[in-house]
């Protein structure tokens, strides 16, 4: 009898780099959309973030008859207590328990930020999950906790313009600012038309950061402003070479703005009075974005 063997044909060498090829284009093109996809899902959340202190900036004005300071006391020395915005909002975020245990009897910034255990827990609703130095952050004994991505709109007038650390310029035309006690009754271009809140990037400089400063304000860091478009390239303060150290970045000449930003491509958040989250263009008309902060200069704003 005669038997017979058949061979098994495999593949060739360039039949499978081919199908590697193809493998690989296709993880290649795959790639960009789960990437988009999980920027979408950041957005999403960033968005919600806002939601939630928009309500708890409405609840407080429920409370009390009045939205929360922009900012309690000005920096004329080092001896001052400079509380801003945020620790008022605490018990409206589901934070009383972290409320409850900041001590607020200290009589100096310096010693509020150190004696504070508190102060070192992130909360996860004041950072956006773009942006990847959101968190907690410790620079330095007097500057340390972790830093907002989110501030109140202090609107499109100059927070100060002389030299030398001025006081700020008080009351500004936007809803927050040194000493506000701003009323829904006060903003006469209407909630829907007017800027709560905005988005702030955090730097990533070695030795402090002034970017969204919230558990103590500093110069003005506590509020945004929208002077500038957002992302601007012009308009935030930068480091000109002052001595006066551990306070640096400082200023010498000029104004100083906290423009508003993101980590966001082609734009950033903001919250109107009446709760509402748009994502501002940064290639938005200026005029109409300071219109957007002001909450009464009777402009009437274009679409954006």
């Amino acid at each position: 009898m005669r038997s017979s063997c058949r061979r098994t044909r495999g593949f060739t060498l360039i039949e499978l780099l081919v199908v590697i090829a193809i493998i690989a284009v296709l993880i290649a093109l795959l790639l960009p959309a789960v990437q988009q996809a999980r920027e979408a899902a950041r957005r999403s959340q960033c968005k919600n973030n806002l939601k939630q202190l928009g309500l708890a900036m409405h609840n407080y004005h429920d409370t009390y008859n009045t939205f929360v300071f922009g900012q309690v006391n000005w920096k004329s020395s080092p001896n001052d207590n400079r509380l801003c915005w945020f620790q008022s909002v605490l018990p409206y975020l589901e934070q009383t328990a972290l409320f409850n245990q900041i001590n607020f009897s200290t009589t100096t910034y310096q010693s509020f930020v150190t004696t504070n255990v508190a102060i070192m827990t992130a909360i996860p609703v004041f950072m956006c999950p773009t942006d990847p130095n959101s968190g907690k952050r410790q620079v330095a004994a007097n500057v340390r906790g972790f830093y907002s991505n989110y501030l109140p709109v202090h609107g499109s007038t100059f927070y100060f313009n002389a030299v030398s650390d001025p006081a700020p310029i008080a009351p500004q035309n936007g809803m927050f600012y040194f000493q506000s006690k701003t009323q829904m009754r006060d903003v006469t271009d209407g909630l829907s038309n007017t800027a709560m809140m905005g988005e702030i990037n955090l730097t990533s400089e070695a030795n402090y950061d002034a970017r969204g400063r919230v558990w103590e304000s500093y110069d003005g860091n506590t509020q945004v402003s929208t002077l500038y478009p957002p992302n601007s390239t012009i308009g935030d303060w930068v480091d000109q070479g002052c001595v006066d150290v551990p306070r640096t970045p400082c200023r010498t000449s000029g104004s100083y703005e906290m423009s508003v930003r993101s980590n966001h491509v082609g734009g950033a958040h903001i919250i109107l009075g009446d709760g509402g989250v748009r994502f501002v263009s940064d290639n938005i008309n200026t005029l109409t974005f300071n219109y957007l902060g002001a909450r009464n200069d009777g402009q009437v704003m274009g679409e954006f």
